[in-house]
Parts: C-alpha cells; structure tokens; sequence
C-alpha cells in the first residue's frame, strides 16, 4: 500500500509546504516539482495549476477624466454647504471681553413692516447680544 501524499496548503493562489508551513515559489516552466526552501520537500508542480484567483479594484486605481471633474463638483457643493453653516464676521466690539469680531445672524421676528432683529455673538468669548432694527 502506497503512502498517501498530503497536498500544499492553499490560501487564495498561494500554496504553503505542509510539512513546514513556509510559502513554496512559483515553478519555472521546466520544473516539474518545486522543493521547499526551508525543509526540502518536494511539491508537484501541478498543484498550481487551476488556482482559483480574484482580483479587487478600488475605483480611484484608474484615473478618469470625469470622475475627478465629478469630485470638483461634489467639493464645491460641500464647500457651499459648510459656508452656509458660517456666520459672517461683523468689525463691532463685544460688550463683555472688547473683543473686534462679532459673528451675527439677522432674523425676521416681528410683523413685515417692522425691522428685523441681529443677532450677535463674540467669537472670542462666547457672547450673546440682540439687536432690534
């Protein structure tokens, strides 16, 4: 009865010595065993034949024109949209701290033939004033 020969270990396309575990090399075109570079055991070429192999992309490996004009695109619209969120910077002197720099938001909180009111707050201190136009 013939000893049974137990096959490289397969992890994806790379095969491993099962005596020793350390990666086996690819073969050359004339080898018909590769031997282990840490035990010596010798692996039949053929194991490597038929491999199963995937290969994954990210979208950025291939440049294209039109996705990075996208990209300006969708920065400009984030960039709009963060301005939104800021409120301009008026040169008025705070109250509490005499800082210059008042960051304000104007509302419309009485009827249409009134005034509107401006609402101030200090950028170093914190803050927090109203004003009726």
């Amino acid at each position: 009865m013939a000893p049974t020969r137990v096959a490289a270990h397969r992890i994806g396309a790379l095969l491993f010595c099962p005596a020793c575990g350390s990666l086996l090399d690819l073969p050359k075109d004339d080898q018909d065993e590769i031997p282990c570079g840490q035990c010596g055991r010798l692996e039949p070429a053929s194991s490597y034949e038929n491999l199963p192999t995937k290969t994954y992309s990210s979208p950025n490996a291939f440049p294209s024109t039109l996705r990075s004009k996208r990209a300006l695109v969708i920065n400009k619209i984030d960039d709009a949209e963060a301005a939104k969120d800021k409120d301009p910077i008026a040169q008025e002197k705070c109250q509490k701290c005499g800082n210059i720099g008042l960051s304000y938001t104007i509302m419309q909180l009485r009827s249409a033939d009134e005034g509107s009111t401006v609402f101030y707050k200090c950028v170093n201190c914190g803050d927090q004033t109203s004003v009726n136009n």
